[in-house]
């Protein structure tokens, strides 16, 4: 499974990866606004073996995906995909500091929903952000996304997309 934008590549990751997956998955600012601290390499090894055990179908389960650069086939993010359901799936993304606002999560997010849209029929998409992520929240409000609820535990928002519109 490839998808294809102007400048990226979304695909499957594999264990060539793992070293800069944990690069830019281990940067404070990268982590700030995730759910780790740090990601050494053994984690980011143990992540992709998964993935290649459990590759990306479309069907319940959680799978991550690399962004690459096109030109340069370089691993400059990913995506966080979880199905529990058939009409609707959870998003996350990380991409690397150094790829920050130049349009590469806008053009990574209107691919994915396109493609969960088009290929799986997916109706709905979600994505926990942390509150003070302003830089992610206006991401999903300029794609169409909608706060739906606020989790006090967790201190995160909910966003919601409906993908048929």
């Amino acid at each position: 499974m490839n998808i294809e934008t102007e400048r990226l590549i979304i695909k499957p990751l594999t264990l060539d990866d793992a070293k800069r997956f944990s690069e830019y998955r281990d940067k404070e600012e990268v982590a700030m606004y995730q759910s780790w601290d740090e990601y050494p390499i053994e984690k980011a090894k143990q992540r992709i073996t998964y993935c290649i055990k459990h590759p990306f179908h479309g069907k319940r389960g959680n799978y991550q995906l690399g962004i690459y650069l096109k030109d340069e086939n370089y691993l400059i993010g990913d995506l966080f995909i979880e199905i529990d359901g058939h009409t609707t799936f959870t998003l996350g993304y990380t991409l690397d500091s150094l790829y920050w606002s130049k349009g590469y999560a806008s053009e990574a997010l209107e691919a994915i929903l396109q493609y969960m849209y088009e290929e799986y029929h997916f109706k709905i998409c979600l994505c926990h952000v942390y509150e003070d992520n302003d830089r992610s929240i206006k991401l999903l409000t300029r794609h169409g996304f909608d706060r739906i609820h606020k989790s006090w535990f967790y201190q995160d928002v909910l966003y919601r997309k409906m993908l048929n519109k």
